[in-house]
């Protein structure tokens, strides 16, 4: 179990601010990595449980001996859906924009608000089809100037929606299972789940993993330890306490950080579809969490 205790506004207020700026350059390291997708993730995944896994050996053995079969079964989950929504959302930098790909990765609020009219049977409410139609227009905009753009760029726009989507998967297993595993014990055992399919993957289509530039394996450490160790791990922290809707709400701020390194590191500008359609996901995202009637509690662990 996790010894739950309070804490602060402003502890909370530090630990997302700082995760989300860790997070948000995910996108740029990326952009710095020469490599296939795959061996972007799998060395991310693989540099952050090369320190996760040895520190959980020290301070979280005993919580690990003491998970059942069902928190191993939703460390599983999140793993799979982990390693996937870092496959597709980094293959989705290839070939769209900075703006666009994190953009549309976003859309988390919507695919949540979705799952509880769905899975859940919660009757939506007016605003919650507003947002819903607000979204879906937001990302036709976006498509059809990419479409217009080339059919390389309207692909990288459907592997983020597809990142985006999954990571919604691995929201709703992080939050059940951080319930009662402790941080370190879970994001250590997601973390390797996730390297272990990657590299699984990597290994077996033969893709390169030596002799890239030094430019990429500096890369591949920022993610690992920036991008994924404090600012995923951070969002992990907070799942426990605040609900997946209302970090999926935080990370909308991701796009407009992306988009504004982007710019700062290579110059990329902002195309007329992708400010409007950027404009009408962000609002349909309010709405959203607004009729939601998301909520933050007091207890961590």
């Amino acid at each position: 179990m996790v010894a739950a205790r309070a804490e602060s506004p402003l502890t909370y207020t530090v630990i997302l601010v700082v995760s989300l700026i860790a997070v948000g350059h995910a996108a740029i390291f990326v952009r710095m990595a020469d490599a296939d997708p795959l061996v972007t993730a799998a060395y991310r995944m693989l540099i952050a449980s090369a320190v996760l896994v040895p520190l959980a050996a020290v301070t979280a053995r005993d919580d690990i001996r003491r998970l059942d079969k069902r928190e191993w079964r939703l460390i599983g989950g999140a793993a799979v859906f982990l390693a996937l929504h870092f496959a597709t959302w980094i293959a989705s930098l290839d070939f769209t924009s900075i703006a666009n790909s994190v953009v549309l990765v976003t859309l988390t609020p919507v695919w949540l608000a979705l799952w509880a009219v769905v899975a859940l049977r919660q009757p939506p409410g007016r605003r919650t089809w507003l947002a819903v139609g607000l979204a879906l227009a937001g990302s036709a905009v976006m498509g059809w100037g990419s479409a217009r753009i080339g059919f390389g760029t309207l692909l990288g726009d459907g592997l983020a929606l597809a990142g985006g989507i999954l990571f919604v998967g691995f929201l709703l297993f992080a939050e059940a299972a951080r319930r009662t595993i402790s941080i370190v014990a879970f994001v250590s055992l997601v973390y390797a789940g996730a390297a272990i399919l990657l590299w699984a993957a990597v290994l077996a289509l033969g893709l390169p993993l030596v002799g890239l530039s030094l430019e990429t394996y500096l890369a591949f450490v920022g993610l690992g330890l920036v991008s994924q160790i404090i600012g995923h791990t951070g969002f992990n922290w907070a799942v426990r306490a605040i609900s997946p809707m209302v970090l999926a709400m935080l990370l909308l701020c991701e796009p407009l950080l992306s988009a504004a390194l982007g710019w700062f590191y290579f110059g990329e500008g902002f195309a007329r579809e992708t400010g409007i359609g950027g404009v009408l996901i962000l609002t349909a995202v309010y709405l959203g969490v607004r009729a939601s009637g998301a909520h933050v509690t007091t207890q961590t662990g």
